[in-house]
């Protein structure tokens, strides 16, 4: 949350870092507007990540991954029936970065040796996330 809110406004000019009031963003939990330099929290996933929830501190880096990777570019998002590969979608491109930031792979060799739960604590992040990275590495 630090760099949401302290660096990328150093880093990035114009950028510009909100959270969004429960009962406006209903469902949705975070909004990136790559090219308005623009990243939205819902205030309770905004709160939960200051607070150390590791699902809110992935959706935050999940909307970071958006801002950083997306720019200039189409999110590409398949239409319902419609198939696109993987990697061509900006949702699995935000769902690695961050996963990658926070459950870096460059640890594996560690993680691998340690449950899920104690992957979560080390990192910051919920179990599943913990469990589907290790599993990915």
């Amino acid at each position: 949350m630090e760099v949401i809110e302290f660096a990328l406004p150093q880093l990035i000019p114009g950028f510009m870092f909100e959270a969004g009031d429960i009962n406006d963003m209903g469902g949705t939990h975070g909004l990136t507007y790559p090219q308005e330099n623009r990243l939205i929290l819902r205030e309770d996933i905004y709160e939960g990540a200051l607070n150390g929830n590791g699902r809110d501190r992935m959706t935050a880096a999940h909307e970071l991954g958006h801002l950083l990777l997306h720019k200039n570019i189409a999110f590409a998002r398949a239409a319902p029936g419609v198939n696109i590969r993987a990697f061509e979608s900006s949702e699995w491109q935000a769902k690695c970065f961050s996963g990658e930031l926070l459950v870096p792979a460059t640890h594996s060799a560690v993680f691998k040796t340690m449950p899920a739960e104690k992957v979560a604590i080390v990192c910051g992040v919920s179990v599943d996330a913990a469990r589907y990275q290790v599993n990915r590495m």
